[in-house]
Order: C-alpha cells, then structure tokens, then sequence
C-alpha cells in the first residue's frame, strides 16, 4: 500500500515537473531570448527597410536615356532610401509634364527647363527645398558652390525650389581648317567688327572667291561665313552693345533704347550682308548640320552641343562669342534642372534622390553649374575628348546671362517672336520700324 501511494506521489511529481518545463519554455519563446524557435522573430526585426520608389521624368531621348539609366543603376545599388524609375519621353514634354502635375498621379522628381521652373516655382508646383538644402551635407545641396545666376529660375522670394544641373553657354564652334585658309587668327580684341570682316572672308563662291572680292558669284556661294535663323538669341547682341529687353524690375520692356536698337540693327545685318544663308536654304539643308557639312565656317550653339567632338571632315574648335561694338562680353545660357513636385508623397526620398542625381549629372554634362567641379583641371578629368574646348568654355560662363524668366516670361516671349524676331528673321522686318509698335505689346505683357 505504502509502495502504492509512494508510486502515485513520484508519478505526480513528474507531470508537475514536465508541465512546468513546458511552461517556462513557452514563456521563453514568447520572449525570444533564450530558445532556437526564437530566432525567426529576431530575424524579421532586423529585415532592412523596404526602398521607396522615386518616379523620375526627363525628356531624354534614347542614346541620353541610356547614360542616364547607368547613373542611376549605380545609385539605385548604394542607397538604402530610394530606387529611382526613369520614364524618359522627350515628345510634348512639357505638356504632358504640366498635365501631369496638376492631377496626383505625377511624378515624384522631374528636368525642368528655366521658364517652365519660373512658373513652377511662382505656382506652388515644385516643392520648397530650402530648409533641406541647409540641413544637408552633401556637395551637391551647398547653394553657396553654384554660380549665382544658375538658381535664379529655380528661386521665388528667397526661397529654392529646384537644382540646376547644367548651364551651357552658346559659343563659338569654328572651322579652323577655313580660317587657317584665309589668314584669320581669333585673338582677345575679337569683336562685332573683326567678326563680320572674318565672316566676309569665309563666305566663298564656287570659285574661291571671297564675299566684296571682285568677280564673287552670290549665286554660287559654296560656303558661308556665319549662320543664324532666330538662333542664336538677339538677346545676346543686345547685351553685348549694353542694351535690355527686360528691365530688371521687370518694370518695362527697353528694347527701345539706343543700345537695344544696336543689337537687333547688327542682327538685320548680319541677315543683309550676304554672310548667311537664305532661310530657305538653311530649312532644307539643316541648321547645324551645314556648320557639320563644311558648308558655313562660323557657328554659334551651346557648350553641350560638342560639335568639336561631332565632325570629322575637317578640324573644328570652340572660341568665345565675339564682345560687343564698346568691347562689352555677353553671351545667352542656357539652364536645366530638377525640382520635386510638391504633391509627392515621399519628399524626403525624393530630396535625397535629387541630391544624389544631381551631383552624377554636374559630373556628367557641359557646363556643371557648380564652381568646385567646372574648373579647367577638373574639367579635363572628366571630359578628355574636349579639353581643347573648356577653356573658351569655362571662359564664357563668366559673363553668361540666362533670360530675365518670371511666371508668365512665354506669353511675353511669344510676343516678342511673333511679332518681332519672326518678321526680322523671316520676312526683312526692319527694327526701326518694328519695335515702336511691338514695344507697348511687351510692356502689357509684364503687366
């Protein structure tokens, strides 16, 4: 009997034990501390946070998109916050970008050029970036490292709405084969006067005969001079001989005063002269593509347009724009950037994104708007094939000039073409004539 209860009471004791062992194990794999079945809770407290998708538009075109992509292939891979996706539609961009916007459907990060960045800016579209650029340690958001004139399209009333990425300043891409031909050395004293007697000696007849040589068949003409058909901008010509079109004050439009009147004079005569191609011929050859052809010597575009690295039939060089008729230096920029919508549901993703993008692209285009990266040195790092050219370059960005942009800068500026440079360019307007009456159309428009 004894034996009995004693066998009952080592039985009970051992279910005591076995129910409080599987209590205290329960306990532990609810703690997670001490038991391998914890070790998954562990494991998905560590899993990295998920990347936000930045959705990024640009109106590159295939070959640019590809460079692009790689860009962001690499920063895709190095961050931790954001995976961008590029939708790259260079057709109707701005359109559809402004369409965009206005819904909730846009993209988080897009290029935007300096007028549309005016209105964006002025309208609430893009969001305000400055206390960020502040608390940011990155080369790319130190404001203080930009040329001063590149943030002007992505400013309103102190604020920063967006980051340039390139300036590019029209230049001068020549023939040197053709020059070296007929004797022409550009020197420091080029102006509009050596400049229009080059042009004269450039601009041959199927004979060799040169522009005012006697004999010359202006019929027969096989190369010419220089080239314009609206471009390059009259605004440059216009600075150049100490003249405006836009007050700062945005107050008027003085394309009336001696000195504006000197520019768009000089213009018509570059038209006059017989240096130029007709605009006909320009339409049905192609503007750049007869600098390429060999059939004009002189021609003006933008430092990224890389014509000296493009042609191939005979040596092509970057100078600097000729100075003014007082020797005044001036020449148009063009400036690209990026802002972030300001209906993005992931601004600091896309803050960081735009940061880091902008950065690579200052490393990838011509100009950079940045200081520390556009020097000479630096610059020839980066771009070997052009090292010839970045001094010209790098020259010209220090009297560069974008246009005078303000919210509604494309109504008044399809006055000025319209009614303006389109007639000058396009069907022999005279300026004397035409600015009197367009003046006032202008001045309404800043209103």
């Amino acid at each position: 009997m004894k034996k009995r209860i004693y066998f009952i009471l080592t039985l009970m004791l051992a279910v005591s034990l076995l129910f409080t062992a599987c209590g205290n194990q329960q306990v532990s794999d609810t703690s997670g501390t001490s038991t391998p079945e914890s070790t998954p809770k562990a494991s998905d407290n560590s899993k990295p946070k998920e990347k936000v998708e930045v959705k990024l538009s640009t109106w590159a075109g295939s070959e640019e998109a590809a460079e692009l992509q790689a860009i962001l292939d690499r920063l895709n891979a190095a961050s931790d916050t954001y995976i961008i996706v590029q939708d790259s539609n260079p057709a109707d961009y701005d359109t559809r970008l402004t369409t965009q916007l206005s819904g909730n459907a846009g993209p988080d990060l897009f290029w935007v050029s300096a007028s549309r960045a005016a209105q964006f800016a002025a309208r609430g579209v893009m969001l305000d970036i400055t206390d960020r650029l502040k608390a940011s340690g990155k080369p790319a958001a130190n404001t203080n490292d930009y040329y001063e004139s590149s943030f002007g399209p992505f400013s309103k009333d102190g604020k920063i709405y967006g980051l340039p990425w390139i300036m590019q300043p029209v230049v001068l891409y020549v023939n040197q084969d053709a020059l070296d031909k007929v004797g022409i050395t550009i020197d420091q004293n080029w102006n509009w006067d050596s400049f229009m007697d080059a042009a004269k000696k450039l601009t041959l007849d199927k004979n060799g005969k040169h522009l005012g040589e006697s004999g010359f068949d202006a019929n027969n003409v096989v190369q010419w001079g220089f080239t314009l058909n609206g471009w390059p901008p009259v605004q440059m010509f216009i600075w150049q001989a100490g003249g405006e079109v836009i007050a700062p004050d945005f107050s008027s439009s003085p394309i009336d005063t001696a000195e504006a009147m000197k520019g768009f004079n000089f213009y018509r005569q570059l038209l006059d002269s017989g240096v130029v191609p007709s605009q006909q011929t320009i339409r049905d050859r192609g503007f750049d593509q007869m600098f390429r052809d060999g059939q004009v010597a002189m021609f003006m575009g933008g430092a990224a347009d890389s014509l000296d690295t493009r042609v191939d039939s005979f040596k092509c060089v970057v100078r600097e724009v000729p100075a003014g008729p007082t020797g005044i230096k001036a020449t148009f920029v063009d400036v690209l950037g990026m802002g972030i919508n300001a209906k993005t549901k992931n601004a600091d993703a896309a803050f960081e994104a735009l940061v880091d993008l902008s950065e690579e692209i200052h490393k990838w285009k011509v100009m950079p708007p940045r200081k520390s990266i556009s020097s000479l040195d630096n610059m020839v790092t980066l771009h070997p094939e052009r090292k010839d050219a970045f001094a010209a370059i790098i020259n010209s960005l220090e009297y560069s000039k974008p246009y005078r942009f303000y919210e509604d800068y494309p109504d008044w500026d399809t006055v000025f073409w319209n009614q303006l440079m389109d007639p000058i360019v396009n069907n022999n307007g005279n300026p004397e004539a035409l600015v009197p009456s367009v003046k006032p159309l202008l001045d309404e428009a800043l209103k």
